[in-house]
């Protein structure tokens, strides 16, 4: 399969986007450009990619085949390419649609995984640079006071990696009614007596409802997948250079992405291949069908708690009926920015993540068992001494 690297048009060195300045530049002369100028250069060669469609659709076409005749389907397995620079040999995940070339370093596009059905229609581009990731995620650091020594250190963190992750965006519109009965209690009192009055009222409620960014994420839940032995030496090598992505192929990494969510969908672009480089990227392995149900219900709670939300002054609603009729729904497949790392600790790996456009951070940080024992000693000595002080007084 094709691969695509962009270089920079004065000096012809590896090209990458650059959050900070919302361009594209050039480390090795200084120069920058605007993406518009990066993508109109190389027009023809991400048209030359999107050509490669059919390749895009063999795995997936395999997939569903062995799931037709009832056999399984490695959805692990891994793919190799040439890299344009050096010629090293590049292996990687088969989902995987943007890397970098383990031996030269330079950013590299799989152009085609993300052409034809497959290519996103949007892509919100990195806003936070790497170090400017580490130092959202060093202020959450900052906050914790029982971290273990040298844990919040900036070199800890140097093999964050910058990665966007594909999604499902839905927009939907509809007509709505629901049925309710509403009851209302009114109580008081006159001479001896106390009085209790409920009323019933039935409830009726339509209108039109626009939902709009429901999302979901397009990548396959592969908890619990068995990673095959390496036979040879290179495939041991392709396994621990993709060993970053292993902590989040499952649910792990569900829970990750939904906690650094939101993003501000307003401010994505369209989708150019250009965006990916000096990035790595997933491309979506969840289609429409896939989720369509899932969708579907989401839509049908946010309808009903909108329409609920209208009956308010009630001590009690219980619903009767409820129906909608769908009058259109937009799909939008976006890839999200995310910096991610992991830490090893005490035999642990712990993922960290960083919404790369906000800075919102997600990380379950650890604790150092000799610096909450020696908290803990302290707090208990002064409770000692408050006591002793505190006997002494009353002598």
């Amino acid at each position: 399969m094709a691969t695509l690297e962009y270089k920079c048009p004065s000096c012809g060195a590896p090209l990458s986007f650059n959050p900070e300045k919302q361009n594209f530049y050039c480390e090795f002369c200084g120069s920058s450009f605007t993406a518009e100028h990066i993508q109109s250069l190389y027009a023809q060669a991400e048209q030359t990619e999107s050509i490669n469609e059919r390749e895009v659709k063999s795995s997936e076409e395999q997939r569903d085949q062995a799931k037709q005749k009832g056999e399984e389907f490695d959805e692990d397995c891994m793919v190799s390419y040439s890299c344009p620079s050096c010629g090293a040999e590049i292996i990687t995940a088969e989902s995987t649609a943007a890397t970098e070339c383990y031996f030269c370093g330079n950013p590299v596009v799989l152009g085609s995984r993300l052409s034809g059905e497959f290519k996103p229609d949007s892509v919100i581009p990195f806003a936070l640079t790497k170090d400017m990731a580490v130092e959202e995620f060093m202020k959450m650091c900052g906050k914790k006071k029982f971290l273990p020594v040298g844990f919040a250190n900036k070199t800890q963190f140097e093999k964050m990696q910058g990665v966007y992750f594909p999604y499902w965006y839905v927009d939907e519109q509809m007509q709505a009614s629901e049925v309710a009965t509403g009851k209302k209690v009114r109580h008081w009192t006159s001479g001896n007596r106390r009085y209790t009055e409920t009323s019933t009222y039935r409830l009726f409620r339509t209108g039109d409802i626009d939902i709009r960014n429901v999302f979901e994420e397009a990548l396959r839940d592969k908890q619990g997948a068995q990673q095959k032995e390496p036979q040879t030496n290179r495939e041991a090598n392709a396994q621990e250079a993709m060993k970053y992505l292993d902590h989040y192929h499952d649910k792990k990494r569900h829970e990750m992405l939904q906690c650094v969510h939101p993003f501000d969908v307003s401010k994505a672009v369209p989708f150019s291949m250009s965006y990916l480089s000096g990035f790595k990227a997933e491309k979506r392995e969840v289609g429409k069908e896939d989720i369509a149900d899932l969708i579907g219900e989401r839509m049908d709670q946010y309808a009903r708690r909108l329409l609920e939300d209208t009956m308010a002054g009630y001590q009690a609603v219980s619903m009767e009926n409820y129906s909608d009729n769908t009058l259109g729904q937009q799909w939008r497949y976006t890839l999200l920015p995310v910096w991610i790392t992991t830490y090893q600790y005490k035999g642990q790996i712990l993922p960290f993540a960083i919404n790369g456009q906000t800075g919102k951070t997600y990380g379950k940080l650890p604790v150092s068992g000799g610096k909450l024992a020696l908290w803990s000693a302290i707090v208990a000595l002064l409770v000692f001494v408050v006591a002793v002080l505190g006997g002494m007084f009353f002598l």
